[in-house]
């Protein structure tokens, strides 16, 4: 006697998310904020370091350029 095919139903089960609407709100406002102090050229705190450590140290600036032959 043949054996019966069980069939097989996939079960979706969520991922857990910590995300919560007042989590949602607080990082929307920070982010508000951050740009904000952007558009009037001012770093916020939390933010000091980001762009030299995605993009190196700046290139220092260049005062006098002496052609020498």
């Amino acid at each position: 006697m043949p054996k019966q095919k069980r069939k097989e139903t996939a079960v979706v089960i969520p991922i857990p998310s910590s995300d919560t609407q007042s989590e949602h709100d607080r990082i929307r406002k920070s982010n508000d904020l951050d740009q904000q102090l952007e558009r009037e050229g001012k770093i916020a705190p939390h933010n000091r370091g980001y762009d030299e450590a995605a993009d190196g140290p700046a290139t220092p600036k260049v005062r006098h350029v002496v052609d020498e032959p």
